[in-house]
């Protein structure tokens, strides 16, 4: 209970910050915002890995480029990926001197594009559900914050068959299945709430399959702390750690939602 009366007002607070973000804010300095924070997460996904020394300027003109992609209609996303991790594999290989060098290398430009497929090209399907409308980004919003609450106090108070237990001890079947359960009733909620063109058992199943992958983001970020040896990517929102722990749903369920959009809803 102690931890959740920590929750509590920053989440009230993020929901606040992206519902006035989302409906007011000009596209332009919306993508810059959503960039921004895209970037901090980026940077505490480094952080873990490479507390120094490693050259993370690389990683924001990287995500620049990805940008671009959908900034500007001539330069192909998969293009602009490309140019930026050939480029930073250029730079890296030019200023290899030693066999130490080129260890570092390595892990440098694996973790490199570890940053940029893992947040920023779901950033860009943020941004393009952004151009369909805000309401699917509320949506996407709506369904996982219904979600990841139905499955915190289920597995809290009910919780006993863990699921992962390397990766996430904390995450249980009951869990799991109360937000599967919680996030279908808000596809439901959300029709009522938000004005989006498509009927409700395709919302109510679109939801389920989003609360379904929402949960399974949590461990993938865990295997990422429990190899640096860190409990949270950091400490900026109080009760929730940093912005990669609350970030990592949406990047998980972005490109999904995008994609069951254009392929099924009608």
């Amino acid at each position: 209970m102690k931890d959740l009366r920590r929750r509590l007002p920053t989440t009230a607070v993020l929901i606040v910050f992206a519902y006035v973000t989302i409906r007011f804010l000009p596209a332009l300095y919306f993508s810059a915002l959503l960039y921004l924070l895209i970037s901090l997460a980026a940077w505490e996904l480094i952080r873990l890995f490479r507390p120094q020394n490693f050259p993370w300027p690389l990683v924001l003109a990287n995500g620049l480029l990805v940008a671009l992609a959908f900034t500007v209609e001539w330069i192909d996303l998969i293009q602009a990926l490309s140019a930026g991790l050939v480029a930073s594999g250029l730079f890296f290989l030019f200023t290899i001197r030693t066999k130490e060098r080129l260890d570092q290398f390595a892990r440098d430009w694996g973790m490199l594009s570890l940053t940029i497929i893992y947040l920023y090209i779901p950033l860009y399907f943020l941004l393009e559900l952004k151009k369909l409308g805000a309401n699917y980004l509320f949506f996407l919003i709506f369904v996982i914050a219904v979600g990841d609450s139905g499955a915190y106090f289920v597995g809290s108070v009910l919780g006993k068959h863990k699921i992962y237990p390397v990766a996430s001890p904390k995450k249980s079947l009951e869990g799991l299945i109360a937000a599967i359960f919680t996030a279908a009733l808000s596809g439901w909620l959300a029709v009522l709430l938000f004005p989006i063109t498509v009927g409700k058992s395709t919302a109510i199943f679109t939801a389920a399959v989003i609360g379904l992958f929402s949960q399974l983001s949590d461990p993938v970020e865990s295997l990422f702390k429990r190899a640096a040896g860190k409990k949270d990517s950091g400490s900026l929102l109080p009760g929730h750690g940093g912005i990669l722990d609350r970030v990592d749903s949406y990047i998980f369920c972005a490109p999904l939602l995008f994609y069951l959009i254009r392929f099924f809803w009608k």
